[in-house]
């Protein structure tokens, strides 16, 4: 595998890696409650697995920039990330947080567009 393709890969890989620290954790840990296991969990390091994977996704958008020369994927990943953080560890709110995650990967989208045109 070539550097330029594992780093195609960086950006999709942080964002899912983020979608599953986040929703993966939650749908296992109500999983388990159900079959009656209760799991108790550090909020503040499952905040930060979920930023450092959108992070990783944000700085591979900016390696990629070079390649296209669009800023439109880092600028919407950026906005995803800052909302991620605020959501995390300032004020919680569903609709940012998906508006977050909507924003990260709509950047991972258009960065994967703008690299194969």
């Amino acid at each position: 595998m070539t550097d330029k393709t594992s780093r195609r890969w960086l950006a999709p890989l942080g964002a899912a890696l983020s979608l599953i620290a986040c929703y993966g954790t939650l749908a296992a840990v109500a999983l388990l409650g159900a079959l009656g296991v209760g799991v108790a969990l550090n909020k503040a390091v499952w905040a930060g697995a979920i930023v450092l994977f959108a992070a990783l996704a944000v700085v591979a958008l900016a390696l990629r920039w070079r390649r296209h020369g669009r800023a439109l994927p880092g600028l919407l990943g950026g906005a995803g990330l800052a909302l991620i953080v605020f959501v995390m560890y300032v004020s919680y709110s569903l609709p940012a947080e998906l508006g977050g995650f909507a924003l990260l990967c709509l950047g991972t989208y258009a960065d994967w567009r703008g690299g194969r045109a």
